[in-house]
């Protein structure tokens, strides 16, 4: 089976430090011997790592670290284990996890390239859980196979493939990994969706599933188109010292907003949700034309700068939060 398409394959390549994300598990593994196998083939193997992250919130961290470590040194795969500490701060234990990962991998080398086990069924919970959330259209479109954050390619080659397919080959393979109990834990969000929702609706529509993340593929494609528009918009109204804001003052409230943005987005700045961005509207389009405004945001993710808006010459600026 060829996990990785001509494109990855070429990232791959061309890549001296690969990281993939190992925790044990059955979708993991599957990602790492994938990724082992291709580097092996163009012996490349040398360039490879398996980054254990523990979260230190499970009592059986230490034996799924002791298998994970056996794993690799079995397969003389170069093994990296990293603790994190999961600090919740209103968001959730989930979105806190995958916070403290990011920053993980975001303390990597510069232009690593990333391989995560995110499979078909992970795609289908992130779209229901968007949309229980009440995403917009990007939220729709579910995860990326291959996405840069921070200079460094994050790739899933896992996405098309469903959890039953992955149980089929490892076990095919008589490839060994660990089960991590705590997934079938329903006090957490993804579990209750993943584990009670999500199988219900399976079972009354066959083909949710592949269904669902045909849409997101799908919308993903429309989204481009969208975006490509804006764009032409944005580059009318834009210059090296920011946006005209007599020029966003002609668009409506909807598209300004999608054009602010995407400009934040294009700087790697830190993109404001619907309340922050009525802040704005308030500040820098409905005040006296003599206010001069300043609004400071960011995302707990870690994915995107901080960033500083002010009014500047007529110019919509933006500044990194220091």
């Amino acid at each position: 089976m060829d996990f990785f398409n001509k494109s990855e394959q070429s990232i791959l390549l061309n890549a001296k430090n690969i990281v993939v994300g190992f925790s044990g598990g059955v979708d993991s593994t599957l990602a790492l011997v994938a990724t082992e196998q291709f580097l092996e083939k163009h012996k490349k193997k040398n360039n490879l790592s398996a980054l254990y992250v523990d979260h230190q919130t499970q009592k059986d961290s230490t034996h799924w670290q002791k298998h994970s470590e056996k794993f690799c040194e079995k397969r003389c795969i170069n093994f990296l284990c990293k603790k994190v500490e999961i600090k919740e701060t209103g968001q959730g234990y989930e979105a806190a996890a995958r916070m403290a990962r990011l920053k993980i991998f975001n303390s990597l080398k510069e232009t690593s390239v990333i391989i995560l086990g995110h499979h078909l069924d992970d795609q289908v919970e992130t779209v229901f859980f968007r949309v229980l959330r009440g995403t917009g259209l990007k939220g729709l479109t579910g995860m990326q196979r291959h996405i840069k954050i921070n200079n460094k390619d994050f790739i899933r080659p896992l996405l098309n493939i469903t959890k039953e397919e992955i149980f089929r080959y490892v076990d095919d393979q008589k490839i060994s990994f660990i089960e991590d109990h705590s997934n079938l834990d329903n006090t957490y969000s993804r579990n209750f969706l993943r584990n009670e929702i999500i199988p219900q609706i399976a079972e009354r529509w066959p083909g949710a599933k592949k269904n669902t993340a045909r849409m997101a593929n799908l919308l993903a494609k429309q989204s481009l188109l969208y975006h490509r528009f804006l764009l032409e918009r944005l580059e009318k109204i834009c210059d090296k010292d920011g946006l005209l804001l007599d020029e966003l003052s002609k668009l409506d409230y909807f598209e300004r907003s999608e054009v602010i943005r995407i400009w934040l987005d294009q700087q790697s700045f830190a993109s404001p949700n619907e309340s922050q961005m009525k802040e704005l509207e308030k500040s820098f389009f409905q005040s006296r034309q003599d206010a001069k405004p300043i609004i400071k945001f960011y995302r707990e993710d870690a994915q995107k700068t901080g960033v500083i808006l002010s009014k500047f010459n007529n110019y919509l600026t933006a500044e990194k939060i220091k």
